[in-house]
């Protein structure tokens, strides 16, 4: 679907139909013959809807941080370099909004640049 708009209304009542489905426990083929759905469709839907809520989820998951070791002399004005898993290196000086870093910290391990 890259390129077109998502059509919202469509995505709810495929979502509202995956969740009826799993509710009833009926399995896919005599859900869609029960509510004259193409079940080609349906399967396409279900796993169209589980990857966007994965992409969700990894937007906006919480960075996950690692033990530290202080090495050398600190001094309150020094700023820390954090190495990531990535190769990206991030400098923070003392006073560092902590939200923001942590929203600078989350894109860079959730995706290459």
């Amino acid at each position: 679907m890259a390129g077109h708009q998502r059509d919202l209304r469509l995505e709810q009542t495929w979502r509202h139909h995956c969740r009826r489905q799993q509710a009833s426990g009926q399995t896919a083929r005599a859900y869609c013959r029960q509510h004259d759905l193409a079940e080609t469709a349906f399967h396409y839907w279900r796993r169209t809807i589980a990857e966007r809520d994965r992409e969700v989820q990894r937007a906006t998951a919480a960075p996950t941080f690692v033990p530290v070791t202080v090495v050398g002399p600190s001094a309150a004005d020094s700023p820390i370099d954090i190495r990531l898993a990535g190769g990206h290196r991030v400098r923070v000086r003392a006073g560092c909004d902590r939200e923001l870093l942590a929203a600078v910290l989350g894109l860079l391990g959730s995706r290459p640049c």
